[in-house]
């Protein structure tokens, strides 16, 4: 649900840093061979929005693409 106009008025927003990483992820097939910190960030923004990923794009192609089988 989203607050209606008053109360957004009021809200703000919850940040959560992570860290990050230095490696070039383009061209990586497999989701295990991503760095540590990457998949932390995808397991994060997975349970942020409660839905698992089956699809990530590491790159402007159309090929650059990690299934997962979830």
């Amino acid at each position: 649900d989203f607050p209606v106009t008053h109360l957004l008025e009021k809200a703000k927003p919850v940040l959560k840093t992570l860290p990050g990483w230095k490696e070039d992820i383009r061209g990586i097939r497999k989701y295990e061979d991503l760095p540590e910190n990457c998949r932390n960030y995808i397991e994060f923004i997975e349970k942020e929005v409660g839905y698992p990923f089956t699809m990530i794009s590491n790159g402007p192609g159309r090929d650059d693409i990690i299934y997962r089988n979830r």
